[in-house]
C-alpha cells in the first residue's frame, strides 16, 4: 500500500522505524478548465501522477530498496481567484493556503518523515509553496522540495507537442486522455492567451529563462471559453508519452534527493 491515508498508524510507526520514508504531496486547485476539462484537473493530475510514482518507485531497483514513497492526500483547493469569473473555479487566500500547506508539512516532519516532494499542478501556487516549503524546513527540519509538474517535464513537452502550455490545452488534455480523465464533449479550437507574453522576458516555453511575471486584475470578465492552446490536437499517446516521463523523472528525483541530504 502506497497511499499514506489508507495505512493503519500502527503500520505507518513501522514504516518510519524500518525505512527512509518519502512523502509526495500533490498540490493543485479546483478552477475552470475550459468547457472539457473537468474543475479539479489540477489537482487530478498530480494526484494521479504521484499514485504512480509511489507504485512503481517499488520496482524501481536497489537505489530505492531502503526507501518507501507514500502518496500523501491531495491538497484540492489553490490560488485560482484569476478564474474567479466562471462558475465552479473555488480559491482560496494566500496566507490561508500557505498555513495550510506549512501545518500540513510540519505535522509531516513531526511525524518522523524526513523527505517531502510538492508535486505541483498548478502554476499560481509555485510562490506560495515554495515559501512555505523554506519556512518549515528552517523551523522543524526535513528536506522540503518543491516541484511544479509542467517545469519537470518542459523539455519533453517541447519535443512532443507543437504548441506550446498554457491552459486547458493540447498538453493537459493529452495528458488528461492518458490518465483516463473523462472530457465533456470534443475539444474545440480555443481563443489566443489573453496575457501579454514576449519570446525573451516571458515565453510560453517552459524551459526558456529569464521568466518575469507580471500581474493584472484578470478576475473581473471571462477570457473566451477558458481553454488555449489547441486542445482539439490533444493525444493520447503523446499524454501517455508525457505522463511516463513525468513519473520517471520523479523517481529519479527521489533517487537524488535522498543521496544528496542522506544525513
Amino acid at each position: 500500500m502506497t497511499s499514506w491515508d489508507r495505512i493503519s498508524w500502527t503500520h505507518f510507526r513501522n514504516l518510519i522505524n524500518r525505512y527512509k520514508v518519502v512523502a509526495l504531496l500533490p498540490v493543485g486547485s479546483v478552477e475552470q478548465h475550459g468547457p472539457h476539462l473537468p474543475l479539479g484537473t489540477d489537482y487530478i493530475l498530480a494526484d494521479s501522477i504521484c499514485s504512480l510514482t509511489a507504485e512503481r518507485a517499488k520496482d524501481a531497483g536497489e537505489d530505492l530498496s531502503d526507501l518507501k514513497v507514500l502518496k500523501l492526500p491531495p491538497v484540492t483547493y489553490g490560488l485560482s481567484s484569476m478564474w474567479a469569473a466562471y462558475e465552479g473555479t473555488i480559491s482560496v487566500g494566500t496566507e490561508a493556503f500557505a498555513k495550510y500547506v506549512g501545518d500540513v508539512l510540519r505535522a509531516v516532519v513531526r511525524g518522523g518523515v524526513k523527505y517531502v516532494v510538492i508535486v505541483n499542478g498548478h502554476y499560481g501556487n509555485s510562490d506560495a509553496l515554495r515559501l512555505a516549503a523554506r519556512d518549515v524546513a528552517e523551523e522543524v527540519g526535513g528536506v522540503i522540495a518543491v516541484i511544479t509538474l509542467w517545469d519537470l517535464i518542459g523539455d519533453v513537452i517541447n519535443k512532443l507537442f507543437k504548441t506550446k502550455f498554457f491552459h486547458a490545452d493540447e498538453i493537459e488534455t493529452s495528458l488528461a486522455l492518458a490518465l483516463n480523465i473523462s472530457l465533456e464533449g470534443k475539444p474545440s479550437s480555443p481563443e489566443k492567451p489573453f496575457r501579454l507574453y514576449n519570446n525573451f522576458w516571458h515565453s510560453l516555453d517552459l524551459t526558456v529563462r529569464p521568466k518575469v511575471h507580471v500581474f493584472t486584475k484578470e478576475s473581473a470578465s471571462k477570457h473566451g471559453p477558458g481553454a488555449f492552446g489547441r486542445p482539439d490536437h490533444a493525444s493520447r499517446s503523446r499524454g501517455e508519452l508525457l505522463l511516463k516521463s513525468a513519473v520517471s523523472r520523479l523517481i529519479e528525483f527521489i533517487k537524488y534527493l535522498v543521496k544528496s541530504y542522506n544525513t
